[in-house]
């Protein structure tokens, strides 16, 4: 998956293009827990670029493999998609994702 992720006032941006599998997603998570400079701060995951190759299960899968492995849970989270699969895919990760540390949000606007 190729993904850049940066500081944009004070918000660790994270783009993404092409297809995404859960790996993928597990790769860009880490990539974000690595760095000090992004722990622990506000995340937008834009994926208006990509096509998520992901189902059901493997929406549970990502949404686990955060719930445990996360060091430091974001404040917020927003996930921006374009095409309409990918938000119904995204609205089931914001509902797995219920944490009262961490409020997740879908956009399908940026």
């Amino acid at each position: 998956m190729p993904f850049s992720v940066r500081l944009e006032d004070g918000i660790v941006v994270g783009t993404c293009s092409g297809k995404l599998v859960v790996e993928d997603a597990k790769a860009g998570a880490m990539a974000v827990w690595d760095d000090p400079d992004f722990r622990g701060k506000a995340v937008v995951w834009d994926f208006r670029l990509a096509q998520l190759e992901v189902h059901a299960a493997g929406v549970r899968e990502i949404a686990q493999f955060i719930f445990t492995s996360q060091p430091v849970p974001p404040p917020k989270v927003a996930l921006v998609t374009a095409r309409e699969v990918d938000f119904g895919m995204a609205r089931m990760l914001e509902a797995y994702r219920e944490n009262p540390a961490t409020e997740v949000q879908v956009f399908r606007d940026y």
